[in-house]
């Protein structure tokens, strides 16, 4: 087996992180540029690659088949929507993620978004920016924190330090996940409740569940259509657990006062899309997991998780890796 890892895909910068992790343990690290499953099958044949590390390039059972020399990946991040990882298994390839590199960066900017929303910070700003001042007129109240509710659609690790940091400003703090015990979300100082009541009690909700095909437009109108006039929505997530239809209808009817969005149905999102225009909508660059820290943490989390099995592989006679 060669040993060369193959970065299909990085744009964090020179890969001098992942070779201080590879290269110390004897691995060649050869950093790529691919977009397509032809790149990526062109560039694993070249290099001769036993591992893969991956940010967006596609990693489906065609390239996995196709490049048998792989017997692990490691991709930047949680989610592992570019990876066919029921492919892998069955090809005996390891796929890893690295689930907790960002978790307090994302809990941070879905506070942010929420507390700008509630406050009208990017509607005071632009009215001021125009030459109002004071700027009052016909422009929604800013919200007292402590009179709102917060709503968080999952309990997981994020959804955790969300809860957190809104009990610190006096928030009340909902939540909703059926995986998660009541007895956990209470012990958090959070209130558990149905799927219903929280889009009914919620002054904002925060989204913080996986995409799966069963979460798939889980906001949609008949959640969005409970919540009353002048609620918010915070998705720091996955943009396809929310319908945009379903959203788009609900700042039509002024149901929604504000949505903070740092995902997007289609990334990167088109320069004319007319809802990046509506000024009750914040959108950031899929960027709530950005920090110094977050990014030296993602590199050499998924280097040191994909050398672990390269090296499980190589110590284990009877493993077959990725080239049975």
């Amino acid at each position: 087996m060669s040993r060369t890892v193959l970065i299909t895909d990085c744009d964090m910068g020179p890969a001098d992180l992942e070779r201080s992790v590879l290269e110390p343990a004897g691995w060649n690290v050869v950093h790529g540029h691919c977009r397509t499953e032809e790149d990526v099958v062109a560039a694993v044949r070249e290099a001769g690659a036993a591992g893969l590390l991956v940010q967006y390039a596609p990693i489906t059972a065609a390239v996995l088949r196709g490049c048998p020399s792989v017997s692990g990946l490691a991709r930047y991040g949680v989610g592992m929507d570019n990876v066919d990882v029921t492919a892998a298994g069955e090809l005996g390839v390891a796929a890893l993620n690295v689930p907790d590199y960002g978790s307090a960066e994302v809990a941070d900017h879905a506070m942010a978004l929420l507390l700008g929303l509630l406050r009208g910070v990017p509607t005071w700003s632009a009215a001021t920016a125009a030459g109002l001042w004071p700027a009052r007129g016909d422009l929604p109240e800013p919200l007292e924190l402590r009179a709102c509710v917060l709503g968080l659609l999952g309990f997981g690790a994020i959804a955790r330090e969300v809860a957190l940091r809104a009990r610190a400003f006096g928030m009340q703090v909902l939540a909703h996940d059926p995986f998660v015990p009541p007895s956990q979300m209470t012990a958090g100082g959070v209130r558990p409740v149905e799927f219903d009541e929280l889009w009914q009690s919620s002054t904002a909700v925060s989204v913080h569940a996986p995409l799966t095909p069963a979460t798939t437009g889980l906001v949609g109108a008949a959640a969005l259509d409970l919540m009353a006039p002048g609620s918010f929505l915070i998705n720091c997530a996955r943009a396809g657990l929310v319908d945009r239809a379903a959203l788009e209808a609900s700042l039509a009817d002024g149901r929604l006062a504000g949505v903070g969005l740092d995902v997007w149905w289609e990334e990167p999102a088109r320069a004319d899309d007319p809802l990046l225009r509506d000024p009750r909508v914040v959108v950031t660059p899929h960027v709530a997991w950005l920090s110094p820290g977050s990014v030296r943490r993602l590199r050499t989390s998924a280097a040191q998780r994909l050398l672990d099995v390269l090296v499980a592989g190589e110590a284990a006679p009877t493993s077959t890796g990725g080239s049975s």
